[in-house]
């Protein structure tokens, strides 16, 4: 996976957070993380990151993944063109195809299979550098 760019992480699993911050700091510029949803807003105007890897699954409900969708509402509305691949152990056709339909990039179960999330990171990665791209030149 040859990535430049940031990576944000949104998870209250903080061994989660661990294991991803050493699988992906080779590959990324920079890593923020956190384990508070409620931080979501600082970390999108003050890191700008080109991606977000985002938990579905929060304290309040273990398994619905609602409030990774209300998370996923907050980011969109921050910056529409963010590249949000949602994460969870409860993973299932009906909650990916909704996750898509909600503005998700792209799904990954965990636990996740660490060459096919280099891959999918890489294509997000791709991704957000094309829409940004495609704004610069609707811009001019």
């Amino acid at each position: 996976m040859e990535t430049k760019g940031k990576i944000f992480i949104v998870d209250d699993n903080e061994d989660v957070l661990l294991a991803l911050n050493m699988l992906l700091e080779p590959h990324v510029e920079k890593i923020k993380v956190t384990t508070q949803p409620s931080r979501i807003e600082h970390f999108m105007t003050t890191f700008e990151p080109d991606v977000i890897l985002l938990d579905m699954n929060f304290q309040r409900d273990a398994i619905s993944g609602q409030e990774g969708f209300d998370c996923l509402e907050r980011i969109l509305a921050i910056d529409p063109e963010a590249v949000v691949l949602f994460m969870t152990a409860y993973a299932d056709t009906e909650k990916a195809v909704r996750a898509i339909k909600a503005g998700a990039t792209d799904f990954i179960p965990k636990p996740w299979e660490k060459e096919k999330l280099l891959a999918t990171l890489s294509s997000a990665f791709k991704l957000r550098q094309s829409r940004q791209e495609v704004k610069r030149l609707q811009d001019i």
